[in-house]
């Protein structure tokens, strides 16, 4: 289960290699944020990757060990 930093790390991950261009993130960077806004909403300090989408859970293992 990814704690909310290993998700918050592979968003920074994604972000240094993906620049923000014109302020918008790249589509990984938006799958990432969108599970930080989630598990803010939530309070969670873990979400199982069952409850990310399938897009999201291949993002998070992509950038996860950057």
């Amino acid at each position: 289960m990814p704690t909310f930093n290993q998700v918050q790390k592979a968003l920074d991950n994604c972000i240094k290699a993906e620049p923000t261009i014109d302020f918008q993130l790249s589509k990984d960077a938006s799958q990432l944020g969108t599970v930080i806004g989630l598990m803010i909403h939530f309070k969670e300090d873990e979400r199982a990757l069952e409850n990310f989408t399938s897009s999201q859970q291949a993002v998070y293992k992509r950038w996860e060990s950057q």
